[in-house]
């Protein structure tokens, strides 16, 4: 239809209810491809009003637009008075745009990290209208980071651990030797001399379980299931958090069975989900307080497992760490097993201790239960299944005859002090001995002397030794050679075995008298 206006001016107005439908049309299809990319679109006017808000904003934030649109936005995602939000609306109304990372809080509490792109919208006359914010969730992206860091912190923690161990258990080595050897030296010793022998020798048998453990922790283990009783590992841990945690905490060991039933677990495993479940309950007793460990032995209905996603009925070793310190608020306990979450200051825990607990227990077939009480402490008990199958039996073998028969030993150790004390000490139960401080004095004496040498005590690690070379061209000497392994690290055991036939015990700094007598009969005989 067409209207002539006083201007004289023919226009055809029906062209405007088509304009309108074009442009719903347009409208509409922007809308669907909003809701179609993965990335978080938010608008918001200059004064903080959220004016659209599409299908990923949802699935990212967990809030409906119809929610939100019309909302504040700083009362939805950010919040005013955080300085990273001052800096990137300050940077948006100056440059008009910018670009960093953000950590929001979702509807459900959780925290996301997110890439965030803010642009500023211009009005027509050139003043400022709105702010378009473009969020990528990165937050899984960040935790494998996380992961990957904390994993390689562990690395380095374990090469650190076993470079102090080797050192300690060096520096043990002898004083152990010295204290069972003055005995045997100084006949008719005081009582107050044999007491301060015997402290002494007590002391040194503690720093080396100690370092046994600090080694444990550090470099983790391998998912190797061996039969074992728990009463010894709890024992374990027990005497570890004595010796380490803060005098203003007690704590004790209870065992409601008089025998406990046998695990088929990993041993490293469980210690460190022991020793993750007390140093929490350390840290949340700073003021001190009770920390209780329990055991028993219990047996489950399948209507109470079926409370369990990964509970059976059947029989169970129960442990329980409980503590007496400050509680977990229940809005939080449902997250305490996520990783990287933790109520912990910075710097004071990776918020992996529990996670790794539940990840540990369950790769057992267990599962674990939590209560807590704020400001009367918790309770951690795991559920670990039993086997019928008992310890073995220690049937207490025939002891053979530990002196020698003048047998001449070859020591090779690049520590004057251990060359000297192992060499006095087999004197002292009738063997010979020849001493070198590296691999080539080694060679050297063994290829002049191998007919007479009859075992050779090798330390597995001297400065610029290989012992692998060291090995194979002594064999190649003497196709025969006995070699006993000395290490002051346990883990060289697999590694010393591997050589083949050559090898005829391992021991691990700082070893016992008898170990030593024991290990050099096996060799000869």
């Amino acid at each position: 239809m067409e209207m002539k206006s006083p201007s004289g001016v023919v226009r055809d107005v029906r062209v405007v209810p088509d304009r309108i439908e074009e442009l719903h049309y347009l409208c509409c299809k922007r809308s669907i491809l909003l809701d179609l990319v993965t990335d978080a679109i938010v608008l918001w006017s200059i004064e903080g009003a959220i004016k659209y808000w599409n299908r990923s904003a949802e699935r990212i934030y967990g809030w409906l637009a119809e929610k939100v649109v019309g909302k504040q936005i700083v009362d939805v995602l950010y919040d005013l008075d955080d300085p990273h939000y001052q800096i990137a609306i300050a940077q948006t109304l100056d440059r008009g745009e910018w670009c960093g990372e953000f950590q929001i809080l979702t509807k459900a509490g959780k925290s996301s990290t997110v890439t965030s792109r803010w642009y500023l919208i211009m009005a027509a006359d050139g003043t400022p209208q709105s702010i378009l914010t473009i969020d990528t969730d990165i937050t899984e992206h960040k935790l494998l980071e996380r992961q990957f860091l904390h994993a390689q912190r562990l690395e380095n923690l374990g090469t650190l651990a076993s470079g102090i161990a080797h050192d300690l258990n060096n520096i043990l080595t002898p004083i152990v030797a010295i204290t069972e050897l003055l005995p045997l030296k100084l006949k008719n010793l005081d009582e107050r001399t044999q007491k301060l022998l015997s402290t002494l020798s007590d002391n040194s048998k503690r720093g080396r379980e100690l370092i046994s453990q600090i080694l444990t922790f550090a470099r983790g283990g391998g998912n190797e299931h061996t039969i074992l009783q728990p009463r010894h590992l709890l024992a374990e841990v027990l005497q570890i958090a004595k010796q380490t945690f803060p005098k203003s905490i007690e704590i004790s060991l209870q065992i409601e069975s008089s025998h406990l039933w046998t695990l088929s677990a990993d041993a490293n495993q469980l210690h460190q989900v022991l020793l993750n479940l007390c140093i929490n309950a350390r840290d949340a007793m700073p003021n001190g307080g009770e920390l209780t460990i329990m055991a028993e032995n219990i047996v489950l209905s399948d209507e109470y497992s079926k409370l369990h996603p990964n509970a059976q009925g059947g029989a169970y070793v129960a442990i329980t760490v409980a503590d007496t310190g400050t509680g977990i608020p229940a809005e939080l306990l449902e997250r305490i097993f996520e990783p990287f979450f933790t109520t912990k200051p910075i710097g004071k825990g990776t918020g992996l201790g529990l996670s790794t607990v539940l990840t540990i227990v369950n790769n057992h077939q267990g599962f674990v239960d939590v209560s807590s009480q704020v400001g009367k402490g918790s309770q951690f008990r795991f559920y670990l299944p039993a086997i019928e199958q008992l310890e073995p039996e220690c049937v207490p073998a025939i002891q053979p005859k530990l002196t020698g028969k003048g047998e001449l030993i070859l020591i090779v150790d690049d520590e004057p002090s251990i060359r000297e004390i192992l060499g006095t000490t087999i004197e002292s139960y009738e063997y010979q001995s020849v001493t070198a401080r590296d691999s080539q004095q080694a060679i050297d004496l063994y290829t002049k002397h191998h007919l007479e040498i009859g075992t050779i005590l090798l330390d597995y690690m001297m400065p610029g030794g290989n012992p692998t070379q060291t090995i194979a061209t002594l064999h190649s000497i003497d196709p025969d050679v006995r070699i006993i392994v000395m290490s002051g690290l346990s883990a060289h055991e697999v590694a010393a075995q591997n050589h083949g036939k050559a090898i005829k015990a391992f021991l691990a700094k700082p070893f016992s008298t008898q170990d030593l007598l024991h290990a050099l009969k096996a060799a000869l005989n």
